[in-house]
């Protein structure tokens, strides 16, 4: 046993000194002189000299164990507070650093400019998770993209889109396509340090496609096929979705090739009850069927293709399972990013 754990272990606890304090206060009002006291005791006479003064000052509750308040932060509180603002509102290339991530030693470098105090890693892990910081994988958007064109989406055209489909009885839609490899990434599992575990997959780089449309209540209409979306296929799908949803379909998509061509157009001309509105550039967060290729791509990740398996029918399977899955789509459409769906519906 180490001298640290031997003394760790001998050091009274904080309930044990407060009854230690308690009986040599009462043992000296009992009429024992307090050097009798601290030496029977094993205790220095001044302490029982200092238990005294509290005891007269305040009775034996003076003497409770109280929680240790723990050392003193470096950082004042204003200090804390700038520091705050700061990580919450701005990017570290904002504030002129080379890099666009927030790590430990670029904070680090900050707390050292701002306030000329340097801070142990550790300590910047403690600061930062009591201020309420967590590490985070950062989600990743466009340069292109048109925050004011995206809040305008949010705020505004859903509703009218969502308004127009309650006036109709028809169905508002989000569809979206996604291409699933056989040879895609594995999830984590848990192994012996230094001693990495091997999952046997398939050496195949083939692919299949998935196209797909959800609606904001969890139902959802797919379909799988081999090569790049076109025109034919994506008219195709959408004859499908015509014959199996009734009434008026209000269709949001991104603005692929497939979606704008002048063969879909054409076909709009001739569909009634279809039309389509277009969702704005770079913000595939904005449209609900971008999060169903998680789900399905999670089940890859999990449990990647056994030998012998077929892809195209492991995809259309593993599809049909979670278009059967209500419970599971509404937890999809709960993603905060599709909170102004919610709140439409809510309206």
């Amino acid at each position: 046993m180490s001298e640290s754990v031997a003394q760790r272990k001998l050091t009274p606890s904080r309930s044990a000194m407060e009854h230690v304090r308690k009986l040599a206060v009462q043992r000296v009002l009992a009429g024992e002189k307090q050097a009798d006291v601290a030496r029977s005791m094993k205790v220095r006479p001044n302490a029982v000299y200092r238990w005294m003064r509290k005891a007269r000052a305040g009775g034996l509750e003076a003497l409770v164990a109280r929680k240790a308040t723990g050392r003193r932060p470096t950082l004042s509180l204003a200090q804390e507070r700038r520091l705050f603002k700061l990580l919450a509102e701005k990017s570290p290339r904002q504030l002129k650093f080379p890099f666009a991530l927030w790590t430990l030693p670029l904070v680090g470098q900050l707390v050292e400019r701002l306030f000329r105090i340097v801070l142990h890693k550790a300590t910047l892990g403690r600061l930062l998770r009591r201020l309420g910081f967590s590490p985070q994988v950062p989600r990743q958007r466009a340069f292109q993209r048109d925050d004011a064109a995206c809040e305008e989406w949010r705020r505004k055209t859903f509703p009218r889109i969502l308004a127009e489909a309650r006036k109709g009885r028809g169905i508002v839609l989000f569809l979206d396509e996604c291409g699933v490899h056989e040879l895609g990434p594995i999830a984590r599992t848990w192994a012996l340090r230094g001693n990495r575990p091997v999952i046997r997959t398939s050496g195949s780089r083939r692919k299949i496609n998935v196209i797909s449309a959800i609606s904001p209540r969890g139902r959802l209409w797919f379909r799988c096929f081999r090569g790049n979306l076109n025109s034919s296929r994506f008219v195709g799908f959408l004859q499908e979705l015509l014959q199996e949803v009734q009434g008026k379909i209000l269709l949001v998509l991104d603005r692929h090739p497939a979606h704008v061509s002048a063969m879909t157009k054409r076909f709009l001309l001739v569909s009634p009850r279809l039309t389509i509105h277009l969702l704005p550039s770079y913000a595939p967060d904005l449209n609900a069927d971008e999060h169903v290729w998680g789900v399905l791509k999670g089940t890859f990740r999990r449990k990647p293709l056994s030998p012998g398996e077929n892809l195209d029918t492991v995809v259309a399977e593993r599809m049909a399972t979670i278009a059967a899955d209500r419970r599971l789509l509404r937890k999809v459409l709960h993603h905060p990013e599709l909170g102004y769906m919610r709140d439409a519906l809510r309206a």
